[in-house]
């Protein structure tokens, strides 16, 4: 039987295989210069080969050359049957292989993964875009390091951790795809086209980072200049990639231009975003990112023209009644057609395809409020609200376009009507109820913070239109369900269950218990698994460090075992927020609770008594006004503690600091206080005031509320009315007292077996040393039971394993406020350079037993401020946790003051008021005990007023 007229080394393989050749030189060819006829004739050559051979090798070679040929053809005309064509081809090139790797399936695998990715880009399907990194891996597990394709097989994996980033806002994934992407740069031949590629992302992927960072890490932007700059100087103007080149450079330059404000960069990207568009072909894939980043230019050119922001979507009174100027409707009239084009040229489905809404709503909304035209605003309306109807859109752009409808329904100025405002309340409920999906278990908790925090004010606004509507219960609603989606996510997880789950199917209930120390395992800095691609199988300890992958295939299963329980007979409100009957019966009769919403479309008092709400309009505040405040009070604050300042600058700092209590007291509490009936003679035969809490919304959060008043007097004040706390929310209340109330009357009436944490000076951190912090320690250490923990036995991991034995905390140490630059928040222990104990890792600990934590440290309650409503600081991240009760101070603190008010508070526990359910008590009595120990101390209240209480 005569050989097989392709079997290898025969004549005829080695013509078939000179084919191949030819083939992919032609292709290489069109690469370089983009000429169809070198396309063309790839793909003739490819598919000859295919026609006369059956050897699998050859075949497999033959579909991937044809398969390359696919995606080039999509990439300049953008039909997507091509990139499925090609899609399917590799698949099949690789089929009779099955794990067998030969010298071509890794480039078969890097195709299939590039092609997937693409195609991910242009249908939002995340199946394809999981499939791409998957494949990209199998690709790089066969690449030796010094093999050729090591740049690019490096440089696709980027791109894959690149694009997961923009699915989910997964900083984990961005920050690997940084250092994929200089791995790829590091291991390029110098002037090839890999080195090229591998440059141009590495440019993206750090202006990205820049734009994640807390501190907007100003260098990667310089870099990514650099970069990019670099890129466009290395490949001739012809080059098919010079238009995306360009672009990418305009891109860079527009974010650096925001962060810096520098007119020249924003002419450049000009220049780059225009030439970029103009020189790429029509239905080209690859124009709707061109043209979106035009539309972005277009609208900074805009601002630059105005000299101000541009007005706020939906905020259609923004300007003041300030007429536009002729270059102003000139620039607005570019952006509509900038936004129009990208809106246009973006099919439904693409990755972008939100962003495109939101840019040319805004545009449209502009226009309306410059030119005065309802056209346009209608416009802009049904753009809204498609967008945030469509299921298939991303959560988050659902959520600001519901957001944006709503607004925009409402309009501005007079014109305002009970119509409007019930025509807004349709996308306000909705807006509402998609806000928690957008901080999905998927990514980590900073970046589900981020993710809540561009909508900071959407739960406020919401309950301001159904307060509009007198309907205050609906307002309770909204705000329960729109903040503190991060610690309802914790309650959920933290809560006994038990009985519960023992009413459920054994293999649900093993589920459960299973995934939660799962999913509050430490955060790892990786993305990628070391074990099996994103399975999140195996049974780690909870303390092992959770890759971004693993978490991803947990937050599925997760997502899975909440539809299955939910679908159980009588579990249909499984780990839903509780209806607020319920929630407002089980508040009790132990005092009110005061919900504060601040909203530019009003601001009112939610009061909570007695199983109903009642809404207190506070006439006399406005959003702008709390704001104003709020900045000024936190300069004020500072200064007044700053020993290196003059003492009148002091002076006045401690002025303006009553001042703003007063304008509180006058404000809020007095409103509040006079419609509960609460007078300042109340208490009879000197008892202690009753009881009150207070859930601030908004700017609001960054004041003391529980010190308002005028403190010249022992009437027109808060602190001599009412024993102050604070809760994150209603819900979070409700958990607490339940939590207290299962708890075994144990426990003693006198404070005793403290841990107690004492780092007066942190090494390396320049602070001058607590010396008063050493003394406190002292006398908290002498107590029965007693651990301390000092100077270099306070260690992270220290203290992270002693936390769960010890039901009371006393911290007396400095810390670093969520809100300083970069930080996220830490106490500054020992080894805080090398291992800082952050907010994170507190807020992720499951401490049943914890009672109470007393944080002797300056600002552990402040935050950033688009943050507030999820009570994002340290003394939240401890309530989290599940201490019951936490002391914690809003600004910082003094020395000698935070010693004596700790005497003073701990004093305060006797059989009476036991401990350590009248932490608040305690307190309010220490800083009262603080404030009229002389008529020095009420005139600085800088010193007493810092400390609050956080529970029940």
């Amino acid at each position: 039987m005569p050989a097989p007229y392709d079997l290898f080394g025969t004549p005829g393989y080695e013509q078939l295989f000179a084919v191949l050749g030819a083939a992919e030189e032609s292709h290489t060819r069109y690469e370089r210069t983009g000429r169809l006829p070198d396309l063309e004739r790839a793909l003739v050559l490819f598919d000859a080969v295919l026609d006369r051979t059956q050897n699998i090798d050859l075949r497999s070679a033959a579909m991937n050359g044809v398969g390359t040929v696919l995606w080039s053809r999509y990439e300049r005309f953008g039909e997507p049957a091509d990139l499925d064509g090609a899609i399917t081809l590799f698949r099949e090139a690789l089929a009779p292989y099955g794990t067998e790797v030969t010298v071509t399936t890794p480039s078969c695998w890097t195709n299939l993964s590039g092609a997937l990715r693409l195609r991910w880009l242009r249908t939002h399907d995340a199946r394809d875009l999981t499939a791409s990194v998957d494949a990209i891996r199998t690709a790089l597990d066969s690449t030796p390091p010094g093999g050729a394709r090591r740049s690019n097989r490096l440089d696709s994996l980027g791109d894959a951790l690149l694009s997961l980033y923009h699915l989910h806002g997964d900083s984990a994934a961005l920050a690997e795809a940084v250092g994929t992407f200089r791995a790829a740069v590091a291991c390029a031949e110098p002037g090839t086209e890999e080195q090229t590629w591998a440059r141009s992302n590495l440019a993206e992927a750090l202006r990205l980072h820049h734009h994640q960072s807390p501190d907007g890490a100003p260098e990667a932007l310089d870099e990514a200049a650099l970069l990019a700059r670099a890129v466009l100087a290395a490949v001739p103007r012809r080059h098919r990639l010079y238009p995306r080149f360009l672009s990418n450079l305009a891109s860079i330059l527009a974010e650096r231009h925001q962060a810096r404000a520098d007119p020249a960069d924003l002419r450049e990207a000009a220049r780059a975003a225009r030439r970029a568009v103009a020189v790429t072909p029509a239905g080209h894939p690859n124009l709707v990112q061109r043209n979106a980043v035009l539309a972005t230019v277009r609208r900074l050119e805009l601002i630059g023209a105005a000299d101000v922001a541009a007005p706020a979507p939906g905020v259609l009174d923004g300007g003041g009644g300030r007429r536009s100027t002729r270059r102003e409707r000139r620039a607005v009239r570019a952006w509509v057609r900038a936004t129009a084009e990208a809106y246009a040229t973006t099919p439904e489905g693409h990755a972008l395809r939100g962003l495109a809404v939101l840019n040319h709503g805004s545009a449209l909304v502009t226009r309306a409020v410059t030119e005065g035209d309802p056209h346009a605003l209608a416009a802009a309306i049904d753009l809204y609200r498609k967008a945030a109807s469509d299921p298939t859109m991303d959560v988050s752009v659902r959520v600001g376009c519901a957001h944006l409808w709503a607004l925009s329904v409402i309009g501005g100025g007079e014109s305002r009507s009970p119509d409007d405002h019930a025509a807004a309340m349709e996308p306000f409920r909705l807006a509402v109820e998609l806000l928690p999906r957008t901080a999905s278990y998927r990514i980590g908790r900073m970046d589900r913070a981020r993710q809540l925090g561009r909508f900071s004010g959407l739960a406020q606004d919401a309950a301001a239109c159904a307060l509009e509507l007198a309907d205050p219960e609906l307002a309770l609603r909204l705000l329960e369900q729109g903040r503190g989606v991060l610690l309802a996510q914790a309650l959920d997880a933290r809560t006994d269950i038990t009985d519960l789950l023992s009413r459920l199917p054994d293999e649900l209930a093993t589920e459960y218990a299973w995934l939660i120390p799962q999913l509050d395992r430490p955060e790892a800095a990786a993305f990628m698994s070391s074990g099996p691609a994103g399975t999140g199988a195996g049974h780690p300890a909870p303390g092992t460090p959770l890759a971004g992958e693993d978490r991803h295939a947990l937050a599925e299963r997760w997502d899975r075992l909440v539809a299955a329980i939910r679908r159980e007979p009588g579990f249909g409100d499984f780990l839903r927020l509780p209806r607020t009957a319920e929630m407002l019966a089980e508040l009790g009769d132990e005092g009110p609770a005061v919900m504060v919403n601040i909203s530019p479309l009003r601001c009112d008092a939610l009061v909570l008594r007695e199983g109903r709400v009642r809404c207190v309009p506070l006439t006399g505040l406005s959003h702008a006004e709390v704001v104003r405040r709020a900045d000024a009070f936190l300069v004020a604050v500072r200064t007044a503690g700053d020993a290196g300042r003059p003492l009148s600058c002091q002076r006045d700092a401690q002025s303006k600091i009553r001042e703003t209590l007063a304008w509180l007291w006058t404000a809020v509490a007095e409103p509040v206080l006079d419609a509960l009936g609460l007078r300042a003679d109340e208490g009879p035969g000197g008892e202690s005031p009753g009881r009150m809490w207070w859930i601030p919304t908004g700017p609001l959060s960054a004041l003391p509320l529980h010190a308002a008043g005028r403190h010249e007097n022992d009437r027109d004040n808060l602190l001599d009315r009412a024993v102050s706390s604070y809760v994150p929310t209603v819900n979070s209340l409700v958990h607490a007292r339940r939590r207290r109330t299962a708890r075994p009357d144990r426990r003693p009436t006198a404070p005793t077996a403290p841990l107690v944490v004492a780092v007066p000076a942190p090494p390396g951190a320049g602070l001058v040393p607590l010396e008063g912090a050493r003394a406190e320690a002292a006398l908290l250490a002498a107590r029965p039971g007693a651990r301390l923990l000092l100077d270099e036995q306070a260690l992270r991991r220290t203290v992270l394993d002693a936390l769960p034995r010890h039901p009371w905390v006393h911290f007396a140490c400095h810390a670093v406020a969520a809100d300083d630059g970069a930080a996220t928040g830490q106490i500054l222990l020992h080894d805080h350079d090398t291992a800082p104990l952050t907010l994170t890792d507190i807020a992720r600990l499951r401490l049943p037993a914890a009672e109470l934590a007393y944080l002797s440290a300056c600002e552990t309650t402040r935050g950033r401020g688009e943050y507030a409503n999820e009570a994002l600081h340290i003394t939240g991240a401890f309530h989290m946790a599940g201490f019951t009760h936490v002391v914690g101070t809003l600004w910082a603190v003094d020395d000698d003051t935070s010693q004596e008010l700790a005497d003073h508070f701990y004093s305060a526990f006797a059989p009476r008021h036991p401990f350590p359910d009248q932490t608040a008590y305690a307190l309010h009595t220490a800083v009262r005990a603080l404030r009229d120990a002389d008529e020095g101390y009420r005139l600085n209240p800088s010193l007493w007023a810092p400390y609050i209480h956080v529970g029940p």
